[in-house]
Order: structure tokens, then sequence, then C-alpha cells
């Protein structure tokens, strides 16, 4: 797996990785993580990164309810 591009974002990390004919987009928020797979073909590095943009208020918003999911489920 190589690292193809990181997108600068204030609270997340955003990583592009390449990997088996695949493209990873990871998010990254303390220690909860989404990832989406997409097939290289017809894709490129920048389109992704715009989606990567595109996609990113969802994802944090998908990180709240991932750790309230969490809190509510354990003891912490």
């Amino acid at each position: 797996m190589r690292t193809v591009s990181q997108i600068q974002h204030p609270l997340m990390r955003i990583t592009i990785t390449s990997w088996n004919d695949k493209y990873q987009l990871r998010f990254e928020l303390d220690r909860y993580e989404q990832v989406f797979k997409v097939d290289q073909e017809g894709i490129s590095i920048p389109e992704l990164e715009e989606l990567a943009q595109c996609m990113a208020d969802s994802v944090l918003h998908g990180f709240v309810a991932m750790r309230a999911g969490y809190l509510k489920h354990s003891n912490n």
C-alpha cells in the first residue's frame, strides 16, 4: 500500500492510498476511521481529492454517530 495524497482538513486526517488496483479514501478522527474503496479505473487523483472534500462534512457527522454509539455501549 502506498500513500498517493493527503488532503488538508482542520479536524480529520484524510489520506488516499493505492493498493490492489483500488484507491482507499481514508478518513481518521481520534480513534475512529472510515475507509471507502474506489476502483482506480475511471477516476483520477484530482477527482478523488474533490470527492473527499465533498464528503468531509457527512463523514464528520458519521464520526459523531460512531462516537455516540460507542459511548452508549461502553463503560467510558
